[in-house]
């Protein structure tokens, strides 16, 4: 009677002591997911933060040198719309001021009445002089754009005839005659693409990097060039937004296949319109 009584008992106690300790176990299994669940939580928020911060240093700096760019243009327009008569000799002077060792811009040409007359630097560009924008079908509907409204467009980017690519920045010239303002025609600068990407440090970057809005057409644009292509930069008409993506820039690129991170929605990098 004794013995079974006692192997009764320490079978009670067993199962007795089962439920608290599968209950521990699985209190400790939830904590334990739901710790890592928050560490990782902590660690994207971190990574989101950081790229974020890294791409509007590499914003601002493409804001800069685009702005600049086209700030030094603007200063060109100007000169010409007080002396339209000048000659290549007085273009050369004033152009050769702003192409300088190290700078984005590759060649600016004039064309009066939409025919290209004076170039700089002219050996490298003299088979340009005489040409008749109206007469390249290629050119011509960005020429257009500008005769019509009268504004700055920037296509691109292009296969330039002296080698690379480039963006090229048309500025409408007007004069004044009498008191009415006359279109006298159209300065295009040449901007070096692969310049302007390093000086704005997108060769120097972790993060993998994608630019949309071709010619000018914004966010909306299709996508032209891919330095290292994910977390996008887009060239926008409108000044800079945040707007959500549903895929966030990949972490600094690791040996082995490239994995795409999910980490919910991050920010884009706008430029604003050229002044």
């Amino acid at each position: 009677m004794t013995e079974p009584l006692s192997k009764t008992k320490h079978s009670d106690w067993r199962r007795t002591m089962i439920v608290p300790v599968v209950v521990a176990l699985v209190i400790v299994v939830i904590a334990g997911f739901l710790i890592d669940r928050q560490n990782q939580q902590i660690a994207e928020t971190r990574l989101r933060a950081q790229t974020f911060a890294d791409l509007s240093v590499i914003r601002a700096k493409l804001e800069g040198n685009i702005s600049g760019n086209v700030q030094l243009v603007k200063g060109l327009v100007s000169v010409i719309a007080t002396e339209p008569d000048m000659d290549q000799a007085r273009y050369g002077e004033l152009v050769q001021n702003l192409i300088v060792e190290d700078s984005q811009l590759r060649s600016v040409a004039a064309a009066p009445d939409l025919v290209i007359s004076m170039t700089y630097p002219l050996e490298a560009n003299r088979a340009a002089i005489g040409v008749d924008y109206r007469n390249v079908p290629a050119q011509w509907d960005a020429v257009r754009r500008v005769v019509e409204t009268g504004e700055l467009t920037i296509a691109g980017p292009v296969d330039l005839v002296q080698g690379g690519r480039g963006f090229v920045g048309r500025f409408p010239v007007y004069t004044l005659e009498d008191g009415e303002r006359r279109f006298w025609g159209v300065i295009a600068a040449v901007i070096d693409l692969e310049r302007l990407y390093a000086d704005s440090g997108l060769y120097d970057t972790e993060l993998e990097i994608s630019i949309t809005g071709q010619d000018g057409t914004g966010a909306s644009g299709t996508l032209f060039t891919a330095p290292t292509s994910a977390a996008p930069i887009r060239l926008r008409r409108a000044s800079c937004c945040r707007r959500a993506a549903g895929c966030c820039p990949l972490p600094p690129r690791t040996a082995g296949p490239r994995t795409r991170s999910r980490l919910g929605p991050c920010e884009h990098c706008c430029l604003p319109p050229a002044p």
